[in-house]
Parts: C-alpha cells; structure tokens; sequence
C-alpha cells in the first residue's frame, strides 16, 4: 500500500538564551522597580507582587524582543492580521513589562496577554522540577509533571486541548520564551521553599502610525 502523510503543524514558541549583559540589564531594571507601581490588579497571577518595569531606557530588551518577533514570523508566520489605514504603516513596539515575585503555594492560572505576543525571562528558580515531583503532593498523583512548571495549553486538529510544559529549575534562569500573546499559559506552584521565584515579563502590540 502506498500512502502520503500529511501534518498538521500547531505554530510553537521561540525560546533564546540572554547574555551576562543582556541579564546585567534586567538585573538593574528589577532593582529600579522594587518597591514601585504594584500591578497585581493588571494581572492574572495569584501571586505576592508584580512591578511596572516602565518604558524608558528600552533599547536593551528591545534588541531581544524584536529579533524575536521578526524570527518568529520567519519560522512560524505572522499571529495576527496586519493593519494598515491609508498611506498608514503598521510597527510593533513594547506595550508594557513587569517583574513578577511568586512564593510557594501561588500560582497563575491559565491565561492569555494582550497584544500580538509576549514573553517571559526566567530570572531566579529556587526550586528544582526534579525535586517536587518527589514530594508527597506530587509523587503519587498522574499529573506529576506538572507541579512547580510553567505550561502552555492549545487545541490539536482533534479539538482536544493539548499542554506542553516547560520543566522549570536553575537551568531555566536567563531563558527567555517568546510566544503569541493568545497563547494560553500558566505556572504551577511550587511548595517546600520559602524563597521567590523571580520573572520577567511583557507584551509586544501593533501601533498604526
């Protein structure tokens, strides 16, 4: 019998690993932020503290982002219908981004962003995957995989919802993922640690100009 194959392809997500200075950056970004703006009420996470990172002094992460989105659309293609008024041009430009603190127990519940994409740095993982799937709330249970993760959910050419999960340590420190912003997503708890975990993140959307 001869028979072709034939796939459906689910767009994916980009990740990049940032550089000493790349992260010296950030670093000095959520010390500027500590203490400042508190947009929990913004925000779908049910965590501690998440800060406004502000929009100035941008350049830095802009040369991370953008590549990515142009790298995105190379691989994948464009997320979104461009829109273009008249004579007008379409640009991408960071809406906003934020640092997020989330303690042991807290979590953030599937969601979705605004804008055409967003991502996520992971800036300090206390805990190790390895080590809660070991604890006694994950070890006998069939959804070991997904405590203390981050996950990305999407419905495969069968309707089912599909999670993909992104197993979360100190290997993922500095690790940007960079996604389309209605790509629904979350992060589990973590339990057993009473240090932060620390991350980075923001939206990219469209100006017509």
């Amino acid at each position: 019998m001869e028979y072709n194959i034939h796939r459906f392809i689910n767009p994916g997500f980009l990740t990049y690993k940032l550089t000493e200075d790349e992260m010296n950056f950030v670093f000095k970004r959520i010390e500027e932020a500590n203490g400042g703006k508190v947009i929990n009420s913004r925000l779908a996470g049910n965590i501690s503290t998440s800060y406004d990172m502000g929009l100035h002094d941008l350049d830095p992460i802009l040369n991370i982002v953008l590549p990515l989105s142009r790298e995105y659309e190379n691989q994948f293609g464009k997320p979104y219908t461009e829109m273009v008024s008249g004579k007008s041009t379409s640009t991408i430009s960071l809406d906003d981004w934020w640092v997020n603190y989330q303690y042991q127990n807290e979590f953030n519940p599937a969601h979705a962003h605004s804008g055409i994409y967003s991502w996520v740095i992971w800036i300090k993982i206390p805990t190790e995957y390895e080590d809660q799937k070991m604890l006694p709330i994950a070890l006998n249970s069939n959804s070991s995989t997904q405590i203390s993760n981050f996950s990305f959910f999407f419905t495969n050419a069968l309707g089912s919802v599909t999670e993909h999960t992104i197993k979360m340590g100190k290997a993922s420190e500095g690790i940007i993922a960079f996604f389309p912003a209605q790509f629904k997503h979350c992060v589990y708890p973590f339990y057993n640690c009473d240090e932060p975990r620390i991350s980075v993140a923001g939206n990219i959307s469209m100006h017509t100009k």
